[in-house]
This record gives structure tokens, sequence and C-alpha cells, in this order.
């Protein structure tokens, strides 16, 4: 009988639990007074009560201070009760508390949506969309071959989980010492160098579990996120690119250092089972967003799974893609935001993507220069030849206005959950 341990001495918690019953007691005592002048044989109160009311036949309201004073017991109790409870888990949060019950409920009536990539762009996503809700799932490329995931992946034979890990964090309702130490990267001259602690902790947990999806659900767990992560498959995935002078270039890390324009993206492997989590959740979205993100090596790739590409396009659900604010050297160099879309058309097929959110916002000539070092510039707005592949455009002012240039991740959620609601 372990729900008996809450009565044992020292809890905190009985005398919480006798309030309430007190409660419960005056509260049918004052409810009996007022239904015993309508319905005959109705009273449990004690004789003292009847007697006081026999005398005081002007002082009818003393069945309502009964149940306003049982009322006011109740949820004192119930109150109190809980925050003891809470003292034991979250001695830090006890204030707080009504705020998060508020908060998590509000998320839990929010859309359905599933965002689609991987990188550097897509945990920004994430992190504008968790204000509006936690019906989230961030489907991530599992194609990363470089740094400490690629290490890990060629060491443990584990799909890489540094982009995993960054939407981990991004999604995760702890805003301070756990996303740092998640995000650490160690220092220094040994075997270590590199590696950041969320990839060890990850890897670690999935060589425990011997499950690569356990891994990171428990990971989240860790990190209290506001939805789920899921690595599009679980088996090995390499992205091979065929450029526009005909060379075929194998590895994701490699694809972005060729000067020769991209082609076509494609995968070594022939067949690639995807996760059945991934394609459940995509039949069950309101919304499917793509990026932002680098286009070839972290969108395209969970679309090159065929039953993936195949299940957005018959989902229901609004598909919206987020173009990027700046081109990326050896991959878009020279891109407008039709190209864009065009290059996700050319890699899936015709409508399936409804709307792209695009940024209009002029950058200062401060970073502008400074992009230029890096052979970097501003994605050009193309309204009409967007429109003329059945893609809607959406223009907004995205930029936020630190010293880069980034989606400002209050404006990016704001454009995409409007895309919803009209």
């Amino acid at each position: 009988m372990q729900s008996w341990r809450w009565l044992y001495p020292g809890m905190r918690l009985k005398r919480w639990f006798v309030l309430i019953g007190m409660a419960l007691f005056v509260f049918i005592v004052g409810f009996s007074g007022l239904m015993s002048e309508h319905i005959s044989g109705i009273h449990v109160r004690p004789a003292i009560v009847v007697d006081i009311e026999d005398h005081l036949k002007r002082l009818k309201f003393v069945d309502f201070l009964f149940m306003v004073l049982a009322i006011w017991g109740f949820i004192l109790g119930i109150r109190r009760l809980m925050f003891s409870v809470l003292t034991v888990y979250a001695p830090a949060r006890e204030k707080e508390f009504l705020n998060v019950v508020y908060e998590r409920t509000r998320l839990k009536r929010g859309p359905r949506i599933v965002v689609v990539g991987g990188g550097t762009g897509m945990p920004n996503v994430l992190s504008s969309l968790k204000q509006y809700t936690s019906n989230l799932t961030a489907v991530v490329t599992v194609a990363d071959d470089g740094g400490s995931s690629g290490r890990l992946r060629k060491d443990f034979g584990t799909p890489p989980p540094g982009d995993i890990r960054n939407c981990i964090v991004a999604l995760s309702d702890q805003e301070t010492l756990l996303n740092d130490l998640f995000q650490y990267r160690f220092k220094g001259h040994g075997d270590l160098k590199g590696h950041s602690f969320g990839n060890l902790f990850i890897t670690v947990m999935k060589e425990i579990t011997g499950d690569f999806g356990r891994a990171v659900e428990e990971s989240s767990r860790v990190l209290s996120t506001r939805g789920t992560v899921m690595p599009v498959t679980f088996e090995p995935m390499t992205l091979m690119a065929k450029l526009k002078n005909g060379k075929i270039v194998v590895g994701e890390s490699n694809i972005s250092k060729s000067k020769v324009p991209i082609e076509q993206v494609m995968l070594k492997e022939k067949t690639i089972k995807p996760n059945r989590e991934v394609l459940k959740a995509i039949l069950e979205a309101d919304a499917v967003v793509l990026g932002p993100g680098s286009l070839y090596t972290s969108v395209i790739p969970n679309l090159l799974i065929p039953q993936v590409a195949e299940t957005i396009a018959l989902s229901r659900a609004v598909k919206i893609y987020v173009c990027n604010v700046m081109t990326q050297p050896g991959e878009t160099d020279g891109y407008t935001v039709s190209d864009h879309v065009n290059a996700i058309l050319k890699h899936t097929g015709p409508n399936f993507v409804h709307y792209v959110i695009a940024n209009k916002e002029k950058v200062s000539p401060k970073l502008l220069h400074r992009y230029e070092l890096f052979h970097q510039e501003p994605v050009v707005l193309d309204e009409a030849a967007v429109e003329a592949l059945g893609v809607k455009l959406v223009k907004n002012n995205l930029l936020n206005y630190e010293n880069y240039v980034r989606h400002s991740s209050e404006k990016l959620g704001k454009a995409i959950i409007r895309r919803l609601v009209i």
C-alpha cells in the first residue's frame, strides 16, 4: 500500500487532508440547510444549528456563511496540499506552480505542428513556436557526418546527435544551467576536444538503452521539452550531391565545400525505412513547416526518403516553407526565393508547398559588408516567379537586430501561426 506513505509523519500533508475533509462536512451542513426548506426529510445539521436558527429566524444567512467558509477552506486545503507536494519535487518553484499549470494547459490546446529540417536554422523556429503550442514535433535529418556528430557516428555507429541535441535545447523548458550543460563543448587537446556534452550524453544513453529513440526521449525528459524530437530515420543515411558539371560529391560535410552549383541531392542508400512515429505525426499535423536551414544539406535530405515526402504530400496539413534570409556559400549562391522553392519542388513534386515565408526587411549596410566577406548576400524576393510555381509568398519583416542576420524568433513565430488562423 504505497499510497499510505503520503500520511507518514513529517510529510506535512495530513493537516491539509483534515482541512479538506472538514470543509466538505461544513459545506454539506450549509447546503442541507438551504435545501431543507424545499425538500422534506433532509436534515444532517447538528441539533445546535437547528436551535440557533429557530431562535434567530432573521439570520438565514448562516447556511450561506457555512458554504462560503467551506469553499474557502477547501480551496486553501487544496492549494497548500499542492504546494507541499511541489516543495518536495521542485523546491524553488512553489510560487510559479499555478503559472506553470496554466501555461502548460494553454500550450496543450495549441495546433499540432511538425517542423522538418536540421542545422542551425531549425532551433530558431522551434524556439518561436514553443510559445504557442507544446504539440510540436521536430523531424531532424541524420545525414550529418562532420564535427563531433560525425566522429560519434563513425566510432559508435549511432545516428549523429548534434542537430537533435540543438532541437532538444531549443524546445527545453529549462532556461539556465541544463541548457548550458548540454551545449558545453570540451576544449583542450585530448580525445574529448570538440565534443559537446549533449552529444556524449545522448550517445551514452543510446549505449545503455540500446535504442537511439529511447536515448532522445530520455534526453528530452531531462530538459523538460515542450514537444518531441525525432530522427527522420534510425538507419545510416549518407548524402550525395550531383553538381552541375556532372561530378558526384559524397558526404554532407563535403557538399557545401564545392564551388560548383548543385544540380540535385540524393541518398547513397537505395532504401531507407523512415521513423514510423514521424509518419504518424505528419498525418496528424495541422501544419508542416520546412526550414529554415541549409537547403540541400538540412531540409531536403528529410524529403529524400520517399515515404516521408509522400506522407507530407498526402497530409491535410498546411505546408509552409521558411526561406533563409541569406544565401549560403557552396549551396545557394545567387539564389532567389523562387530558386529555393523550386529546389524543394524538384526533389518532391508540384503543389508540395502552400506558403513560403520570406523576409522583406533590408539588412543594414554594416552587416551586408561583413557578410560579403563570406560571399553571402540577402535572398532576393521575386514574387511573380514564386507564385508562378503555385506557391503563395508571404512577405514579412523577420530580422532580429543583433550583430548577425537571422530570423527574429518572435516575428517568425507570429508569421507561421497566422497561416493557421486565417
